[in-house]
């Protein structure tokens, strides 16, 4: 076990204020002879962290705090005051990925001040512990980075979250399952991302098999947690369009980053002791993810000064902007993004697989056209697999086959779930539309996705045409921007 590692200020920041442990830390009265203690040198930051693993006593850990902590005098004079060790999570009984262990000491030496906020030091889980169920052999492992990023980007772009609150959610994801889809928990009875317990996990199974989703991969399980979202009953717990609605008011901003991981926890994961687990798990959102993913990608680099066809004043600058800084689309070659240069069917694949976090795949595909060692290989897997994309036919898929703009209209329809809405665009060719596109297309015109066609100054659709790479940059604009 490593010993507390040491951090400089602003690593994190804790909403922990010593008023909150006041029954449990000092007295009411303040006798003569206290010591006063105006406040703590690192108020309200993450001074260490310990590791742990699944079952290891608690006793452990806090042996690794410190004995001290810096605190400033009612005269201004630093000192260290003897503290000991405690989390409100009740660590004996869950299982979660991190607890925050604040300090405690002496109330009857010391009269520390009601509005001073404390330190904490985090505890980390770090074991890999093998189970199995149904067949499934799975680890508890650290963190991936991918599912993370395709965690919050499936909240913001399908689930229209906010940068804040998709970071509250990243927070509870992270305490439950360390963002492992085949994370088990409770003696094999809750799985997934969320540890859904019981009855929900095999309603997990079932949904998944039912609807053409692998019930122990990430894309399969945020399908069925927006399955939950979306649904008017209250058999797990809480409504799900409640808590959905509720998560959908929240802003980007720090502190609403902190109020979506608090209100998720209590209402959503409801652990035990869920009031003090929450202010930990908001904590984590608001000190951990915000930075991470709440100012959302960019680049200092116009790509206008990368790429030589891509010049300041082209309608698609912007569009090109952006697919390039959400690392969604690059150059067909270094220095050149060809805009004009039609978009294959791989590649809005590859786009929309790049977009979700480039989840891992399983199985394989019927098209004989998709070698297992083409770079599109894992991009179109998965879009077969959510059912974003179909083959041309049961064997053929066409890779390579230029994607036209009415199929662009259904891959994105697919991809935001089917909605209903929109109208024909007002073109004289949009009655050639495809029968089997046309909702998809009313729905794109709505949102606004072709909009590109008043900026190319054509005054036609197209809609058997091959979608242009500055057109699909567009789209991608209008629809995940």
């Amino acid at each position: 076990m490593e010993q507390v590692k040491r951090f400089g200020a602003g690593v994190l920041a804790s909403v922990l204020a010593v008023s909150m442990l006041q029954t449990m830390v000092f007295a009411v009265d303040t006798a003569p002879d206290k010591q006063k203690i105006a406040g703590f040198a690192q108020a309200g930051q993450e001074i260490g962290e310990v590791s742990f693993t699944l079952g290891q006593e608690e006793s452990e850990l806090t042996a690794q705090m410190p004995q001290t902590i810096s605190v400033s005098a009612e005269d201004g004079s630093e000192q260290q005051l003897p503290v000991t060790w405690m989390t409100q999570a009740d660590y004996a009984n869950s299982d979660d990925f991190y607890y925050a262990f604040v300090p405690q000491w002496d109330a009857d030496t010391y009269d520390v001040a009601p509005d001073a906020e404390v330190p904490y030091i985090l505890a980390q889980r770090t074991d890999a512990t093998v189970m199995e169920q149904d067949g499934v052999r799975s680890m508890n492992v650290e963190a991936s980075g991918a599912n993370a990023t395709a965690i919050f980007k499936f909240f913001v772009n399908t689930m229209n979250y906010s940068s804040a609150a998709a970071c509250g959610v990243l927070a509870n994801i992270k305490a439950e399952s360390n963002f492992n889809p085949h994370c088990y928990g409770d003696n094999g009875t809750s799985y997934g991302i969320c540890q859904w317990h019981n009855s929900r996990f095999t309603a997990l199974k079932n949904w998944c098999s039912q609807n053409g989703y692998d019930y122990t991969t990430l894309n399969g399980q945020l399908y069925y947690l927006k399955k939950e979202l979306s649904a008017n009953t209250n058999t797990y717990l809480y409504n799900g369009k409640t808590i959905n609605n509720k998560m959908l008011t929240y802003t980007a901003s720090a502190d609403n980053a902190y109020n979506a991981g608090y209100y998720w926890c209590c209402y959503y994961e409801v652990p035990a002791n869920k009031e003090s687990v929450a202010k930990a798990r908001g904590n984590v959102a608001k000190n951990t993810y915000w930075p991470e993913f709440g100012t959302g990608a960019s680049s200092s680099t116009s790509v206008s000064s990368i790429f030589s066809d891509v010049s300041s004043s082209a309608w698609y600058k912007d569009s090109v902007q952006f697919v390039y800084d959400h690392k969604l689309m690059t150059g067909t070659k270094k220095n050149t993004f060809a805009p004009n240069s039609a978009l294959t069917r791989a590649m809005i694949a590859q786009i929309l697989y790049a977009n979700a976090g480039s989840p891992s795949v399983s199985g394989t595909v019927p098209f004989k056209d998709v070698s297992s060692s083409a770079w599109y290989y894992n991009a179109v897997r998965w879009a077969y697999k959510t059912k974003l994309m179909s083959g041309m036919s049961s064997t053929k898929f066409a890779p390579n086959d230029n994607l036209t703009h009415e199929q662009l209209a259904v891959v994105l329809h697919n991809h935001a779930g089917k909605p209903s809405g929109g109208s024909m665009p007002n073109y004289s060719d949009a009655k050639n539309v495809s029968s089997w596109a046309k909702n998809a297309v009313k729905w794109a015109n709505g949102k606004g996705l072709l909009g590109y066609i008043s900026l190319e100054g054509t005054k036609s659709y197209g809609p058997q045409k091959a979608a242009m790479r500055s057109e699909t940059a567009y789209n991608m604009y209008k629809y995940l921007g």
